[in-house]
């Protein structure tokens, strides 16, 4: 099985993310519906009691609010702008990612979990505390990639559960990576709250996810769903801000773990952040008069893709005026400075604009308005 930290290729945050906003919206009625049966249901906000803080953390708590910068942002490039959004803060951020940055005088957005700062993993080191501080004063921005990269989304069965079972089978079984965590089982009507035990494949070869306690009532594929409760949803979304705003950084931005990122995600993200890098996740690129903050495009630019539809989303970008987001996981091997500095320079050679997610975002806004 996969490391937690890592997408792997088999199992990529694919659930056509694009497509899956596009069925939100077009089945908004339906979701009112079932909103009026679940626990998230609520017009009052997640709770947003203040962690508290460990041992190490030697700043005073910022409290949830994002600053607002007090002058209008500049206009957003003629001719387009992209965004780097970097996963899950390895050292190779720093090491391949930066120096390639730093040669053409661009930023990018690294996106931290805060567990694992200066932390071994099995993909590799994580960066320290020191090399985060060095990255935001080059002009870099520190993201918020969750308190412990749970998964945001909800994951519609595919399989029936029994009352006694303590297999589902999801859709995503992301919620299988993160033993100990809670997570409900809900139709709408009945929900019932457990614990993650793990993860693993059946005999056939379908994907389940393991629960530590077996469930006491039946519900039916197609119209149930596993989901990280209302309390660690807000938990995660507002300990991992806190956490890196206590250290100096300011955040406003979310990249959502594993590509997963829908409506019930909305409803805490939109209480902690103001942009999600990846909330729909599948194109480089977002066209003028299209964007909507929580609902940000990216696509991968070494991964899974190809360096000849890289040139063409941004050959689009700089016809269109259009913002291009440009994800990768620096720790795998065919992320390399090379391949960092060759995209550079296309971007260069077209006289598109590098910016942070932030930024970016905040100019494309404005000019839509």
């Amino acid at each position: 099985m996969a490391d937690d930290d890592e997408t792997p290729t088999d199992e990529r945050g694919s659930g056509g993310r694009g497509v899956q906003r596009r069925r939100v919206l077009a089945t908004a009625a339906g979701v009112a519906g079932l909103a009026g049966c679940l626990s998230f249901a609520s017009t009052e906000s997640p709770s947003t009691e203040t962690a508290t803080p460990t041992d190490d953390d030697e700043f005073s708590d910022p409290g949830t609010e994002t600053e607002t910068p007090d002058d209008d942002p500049e206009p957003f490039p003629d001719g387009g702008a992209v965004a780097f959004v970097y996963d899950d803060g390895p050292l190779s951020d720093y090491t391949k990612a930066f120096p390639a940055h730093r040669a053409f005088d661009a930023p990018a957005t690294s996106c931290i979990v805060p567990e694992w700062i200066g932390t071994s993993r099995s993909t590799g080191e994580m960066m320290a505390v020191d090399h985060l501080e060095e990255l935001a004063a080059a002009g870099w921005e520190i993201a918020s990639h969750t308190s412990g990269h749970e998964p945001l989304g909800s994951f519609e069965l595919t399989a029936d559960a029994a009352a006694g079972d303590s297999r589902v089978y999801p859709a995503e079984i992301r919620h299988g990576h993160h033993p100990g965590k809670p997570v409900e089982i809900t139709d709408g009507d009945r929900t019932v709250a457990t614990t993650v035990a793990g993860s693993g494949r059946d005999e056939s070869g379908e994907s389940y996810v393991e629960l530590a306690e077996s469930l006491d009532t039946a519900f039916a594929a197609g119209d149930s769903e596993i989901r990280h409760p209302p309390e660690l949803m807000a938990e995660t979304l507002q300990e991992s801000k806190q956490a890196l705003e206590r250290r100096g950084f300011e955040v406003s931005t979310l990249l959502a773990p594993y590509d997963q990122f829908d409506a019930y995600s909305a409803r805490f993200a939109s209480e902690y952040y103001e942009v999600v890098a990846n909330g729909d996740h599948g194109s480089i690129i977002t066209y003028p008069g299209e964007y909507e903050p929580l609902w940000t495009q990216r696509d991968y630019f070494v991964e899974y893709t190809s360096r000849e539809t890289v040139q063409s989303a941004l050959d689009e970008v700089a016809a269109t005026g259009g913002l291009g987001v440009l994800g990768a996981h620096t720790f795998k091997e065919e992320v390399t400075e090379a391949r960092i500095r060759e995209t550079l320079e296309w971007i260069e050679d077209r006289g598109i604009e590098v910016l942070t997610m932030g930024e970016a975002a905040r100019r494309f806004e404005a000019s839509e308005a």
